[in-house]
């Protein structure tokens, strides 16, 4: 009867294993779509206080008075907000590239991991397609990432 509880303790192992890889991997997932949301939405507020900015200095120079722009509190107040904006969505992109490398980083031991038990990887499979976000955070352009012997 032993051998057969190392093969429950070592099935129990291997399912605790998974699960807490799928979870690390789903809850970065999440923080890197929640991000991207982010950014997008920053950079629409950054746009329309650019454009707010933009109208104000407009409305000064067609007043005769570009030269109050340095005094005029609407144009700092927006000049503040833009850059606020800026700091937030910098902030937010080193923190989603972190996240990207901590993703990439996770992937081949994962990928070693699995092609060490009885999931190997298969002569000839497909190549893999990964879409990579754009700018925006938007889906861009597939990017070949591997492709397995195959030219």
């Amino acid at each position: 009867m032993a051998p057969q509880a190392g093969f429950w303790d070592r099935m129990q192992d291997q399912v605790r294993t998974g699960y807490e890889r799928t979870r690390r991997t789903t809850s970065r997932a999440v923080r890197m779509g929640i991000l991207r949301v982010d950014l997008l939405s920053l950079r629409r507020d950054r746009t329309r206080a650019m454009a707010q900015l933009g109208e104000r200095a407009f409305t000064l120079w067609s007043a005769g008075s570009p030269t109050s722009f340095d005094d005029d509190t609407e144009a700092l107040r927006l000049r503040s907000l833009v850059e606020g904006i800026e700091a937030v969505v910098a902030s937010k992109e080193s923190e989603l590239e972190c996240l990207r490398r901590e993703a990439e980083d996770a992937e081949p031991s994962a990928a070693g991991a699995a092609s060490s038990g009885a999931g190997a990887a298969r002569p000839g499979a497909a190549s893999e397609t990964r879409f990579s976000g754009s700018e925006s955070g938007g889906p861009g352009s597939p990017q070949m990432e591997e492709t397995h012997g195959i030219s």
